[in-house]
């Protein structure tokens, strides 16, 4: 697609990248010579029923939400040849995946700074019915905005599950497993109902991985590693990384994000927030 011109209005200038569904790229919005990525569902995934529906639902479901720490969707439709494509504002950064590589792990108050802003970005999701489902280091980008370094951005809703809608039933089958096994909460590795707290689990994993350098379970294959976030405890900090001095009051907050029972977790974002805001 690279030197086409989309829907007749975006110049397609290079590609950024490519998941699951679709493939990414920037592009010049005329007439305004504005700056957007663009989202465009693979063509082999043009007549899957499923894979339509899940695009379509991430375009509703960010289009519902206007707080700053959320990537904002300007445009939505189909191509000529029937392929859907989702226009978003165009991000200069790193996703957290990449920061962390570069760094190795982030120190207290830096990972405090760039959560909180998850949690308000989740927040306003959750509030709207929206469980983002796929939360992980690579959903979450630093950008810099009005001069604040550490502007964090949260994108993807690809398999947001829309928790008031009956077309969201069908594309959340109990018994199917949608998300990262890294970052995925115990019900969600067994295939149960979730709600907004497997978005809090999954926080408390990127926190884990962004204090100590490494996620709370590693193991050789996914099933194994589903396994240990169903069953196995995360070990202290302390066990990880001897040399990490960090607030106990901060420690107690990723644990008790990471509870392997949802009841036992915060019981919304918002909640977390305020304590990571104490601490």
């Amino acid at each position: 697609m690279i030197g086409s011109t989309l829907a007749g209005k975006y110049n397609i200038i290079k590609k950024l990248g490519e998941g699951g569904m679709g493939t990414v790229y920037q592009a010049s919005q005329m007439p305004i010579d504005r700056l957007v990525a663009v989202k465009v569902l693979l063509g082999k995934l043009a007549q899957d029923e499923v894979a339509v529906k899940r695009f379509e639902q991430e375009a509703r479901a960010v289009s519902k939400m206007q707080h700053p720490n959320t990537v904002t969707i300007y445009d939505y439709g189909k191509t000529d040849d029937d392929r859907l494509y989702i226009v978003m504002e165009f991000l200069r950064g790193k996703t957290l995946s990449d920061a962390l590589r570069a760094s190795g792990g982030m120190d207290a108050r830096r990972t405090i700074h760039i959560i909180r802003q998850v949690c308000s970005s989740l927040s306003e999701a959750h509030h709207a019915g929206i469980i983002h489902r796929d939360l992980k280091p690579d959903n979450i980008f630093l950008t810099e905005m009005g001069g604040a370094r550490d502007f964090t951005k949260v994108l993807d809703f690809g398999v947001a599950k829309m928790a008031d809608s009956e077309a969201a039933s069908t594309l959340t089958q109990t018994g199917m497993i949608f998300g990262t096994p890294k970052y995925m909460s115990p019900e969600q590795a067994e295939g149960k109902t979730i709600d907004y707290r497997a978005d809090i689990y999954a926080i408390g994993v990127v926190m884990y991985e962004m204090l100590t350098g490494r996620p709370p379970f590693l193991a050789d294959t996914p099933i194994a590693l589903l396994l240990k976030h169903i069953s196995e405890a995360p070990a202290p900090f302390r066990k990880v990384r001897p040399d990490l001095n960090v607030a106990p009051e901060l420690e107690a907050a990723v644990m008790k994000a990471l509870e392997k029972s949802p009841d036992r977790r915060y019981r919304e974002v918002g909640e977390m927030g305020a304590d990571l805001e104490q601490v």
